[in-house]
């Protein structure tokens, strides 16, 4: 059974190329109104958009998803304007 682990982007970037389960995604942004998307897939145009997190105050939100998020293709991240930090908690399910 594959190891939990956990990347964190500055800005936006692929995370994981592959089928995995998302365990928490901690979202810290610099400055209010600041967001972040999360999609299923290798980059924005052709991955699925899971969600969408905005900020209205600079606090690190933690998402934590119990039972896991199952993503088929990778988890990408992409961001406003390349000054947040999104840290995905994940375990690879190959």
């Amino acid at each position: 059974m594959p190891e939990q682990r956990w990347v964190r982007v500055a800005g936006s970037g692929l995370v994981y190329n592959g089928p995995c389960k998302i365990d928490t995604i901690v979202f810290s942004p610099v400055t209010a109104n600041d967001y972040v998307d999360i999609y299923d897939g290798l980059d924005a145009t052709a991955g699925k958009k899971f969600c969408h997190i905005v900020s209205s105050v600079v606090v690190t939100w933690p998402f934590c998803f119990h039972s896991g998020l199952e993503f088929d293709v990778g988890i990408y991240v992409t961001d406003i304007d390349e000054g947040t930090e999104t840290t995905i908690v994940f375990t690879p399910l190959e």
